[in-house]
């Protein structure tokens, strides 16, 4: 090889060599700083929120100039990792303040000391990540902004505390109740801890929040639960609940007063077939325990007690009695059910099921013995009554105001030839005229005693004597009675009775 040769190779492998060391030094000095920068503890000194001084790292860690450095953005890249880091300095009291990383494995700790409104912060150096696990890291800081927006938005409030009972996080609702509470009722910062207190979680309860300037009450159904450490606790608001339940509660109980003033009894049975609201009156009609009653029995149990009482009518067979009750349930849930029981008391219960919403069954008992005896009472007067004007001599008719016969005795129907029960039409005067004329000779009579049963103004008895075709005479009476009613008596003479009353019967025309 020439010697030319090989001083330029020697040369070229000088120059090389140089370099490659000029590199490498160069390198490691990047190198060190770099590590030097993300090594060092990041320290900075804001005033009012602005960095005032800061070193390398921290303009390294955060990525920007000492003029860029702000409070909002140091605390929008260590929000996630350190969870009680104010957003605004002035929220930091007077002292030294230390805040543990949240994130588990993370062993970072922040120092903030505040000094008026100066604020020095300082965070040790932390082992590097790797491109992996940076990825992992942005993934989660990703779920982790998408979770606290849900949460921070949420319509209702939601917050956090430590194991201490210290408030560490709250979203958007609960920071605006908490501005919305009034004061003088008692309101401070811990909102909801009046009720809630200390109280280890798991808690539900509902708890009552006053609101100014208004004074409103507002009821909110809140949750505590242990989480890691920490109290997860939530509040909803549950006034358009609490209101429907005041408006039941209220209806409820005017439905109560209204039922302890009735006089019918009233058992109301659920869709399970279990006295669900009975009333005073059930007490004293059925004689049935109130201590009884208020076990909710089902309808079996009801009315087997019932039956044990002699408070209604004995079966006729017993081996048939559960099916005689579902018999009567089954109606009484149809709207079919209606009986009368007469008891061996003597009293008389109207008994009746009517169907209710959700599959209910109510039954109404009802003492109709009063009304049962007088009206039996009414008709022995009636049957006495229309005794007492068979067994006279003498015929006679009682019209109404309006004209129609409301009632005689044997002796005019024996007397006219007719029955007027054997009629379900209505017999007015002018049908009893026909018949009258019928059977007598003419006379202005009866277009008379037409006329005075019809009219309404005073009147006086009078009487008339009347001829009949078979030449008897018979004495008409026409004589007013108490409503405006008419009574008229067909007395024959007996001095001038000639022919048989058989004699006078014709054929009824019309």
């Amino acid at each position: 090889m020439p010697l030319i040769d090989i001083i330029t190779f020697a040369l070229v492998a000088l120059v090389s060599a140089f370099a490659a060391l000029v590199l490498f030094v160069c390198l490691d000095k990047i190198q060190k700083n770099a590590a030097a920068h993300f090594d060092s503890e990041i320290s900075i000194l804001f005033d009012d929120g602005l960095a005032k001084h800061s070193n390398a790292a921290a303009l390294v860690a955060f990525g920007c100039d000492l003029e860029a450095l702000t409070w909002d953005l140091m605390y929008r890249q260590l929000r996630h990792r350190f969870k009680l880091l104010p957003s605004d300095p002035a929220q930091l009291s007077e002292g030294v303040h230390y805040l543990r990383a949240h994130m588990v494995g993370d062993t970072g700790l922040l120092t903030l000391e505040k000094r008026g409104a100066m604020v020095e912060l300082s965070l040790p150096a932390t082992t590097e990540l790797s491109v992996g696990q940076s990825e992992r890291l942005l993934v989660l800081q990703s779920k982790i902004d998408t979770l606290e927006r849900s949460c921070g938005s949420a319509p209702y409030p939601m917050w956090q505390k430590d194991e201490k009972g210290t408030l560490i996080w709250s979203n958007t609702a609960y920071d605006e109740l908490e501005r919305s509470v009034d004061q003088s009722a008692g309101g401070t910062s811990a909102l909801f801890d009046d009720v809630l207190g200390s109280a280890p979680a798991p808690v539900h309860r509902r708890v009552a929040i006053t609101t100014k300037p208004d004074g409103q009450v507002h009821w909110y159904d809140t949750s505590l639960k242990d989480m890691d450490g920490l109290t997860v606790a939530h509040a909803v608001n549950i006034d358009a609940v609490i209101d429907a339940e005041v408006a039941q509660r209220n209806f409820v109980q005017t439905l109560a007063k209204t039922f302890a003033q009735l006089s019918i009894g009233l058992a109301i049975f659920d869709r399970k077939g279990q006295l669900a609201l009975f009333n005073p009156a059930l007490v004293d009609l059925t004689r049935l325990p109130a201590e009884f009653l208020s076990t909710r029995p089902d309808l079996l149990s009801f009315f087997d007690r019932l039956r044990e009482n002699r408070m209604m009518p004995e079966p006729k067979n017993y081996g048939s009695w559960r099916q005689e009750i579902a018999d009567l349930i089954k109606a009484a849930a149809d709207g079919r059910y209606r009986e009368t029981w007469t008891l061996e008391s003597g009293q008389t219960y109207r008994i009746s099921g009517k169907p209710h919403p959700d599959r209910a069954v109510a039954f109404l008992i009802e003492d109709i013995t009063a009304q049962v005896n007088i009206t039996r009472n009414f008709r022995a007067e009636l049957d006495m009554g229309q005794s007492m004007m068979d067994a006279l001599s003498e015929g006679l008719a009682v019209f109404s105001p309006a004209g129609v016969l409301s009632l005689c005795n044997r002796v005019y129907s024996e007397m006219w030839g007719f029955d007027p029960d054997r009629s379900f039409a209505d017999i007015t005067i002018n049908d009893s005229v026909n018949v009258w004329q019928a059977n007598c000779m003419p006379t202005t009579a009866w277009r008379d005693i037409s006329d005075f049963i019809k009219s309404s103004g005073p009147r006086k008895e009078w009487s008339v004597a009347i001829q009949t075709r078979a030449g008897n005479t018979i004495r008409c009476t026409v004589t007013p009675v108490t409503g405006g009613a008419t009574m008229v008596q067909f007395h024959m003479l007996e001095d001038t009775v000639s022919t048989p009353p058989e004699a006078m019967k014709v054929a009824r025309t019309g």
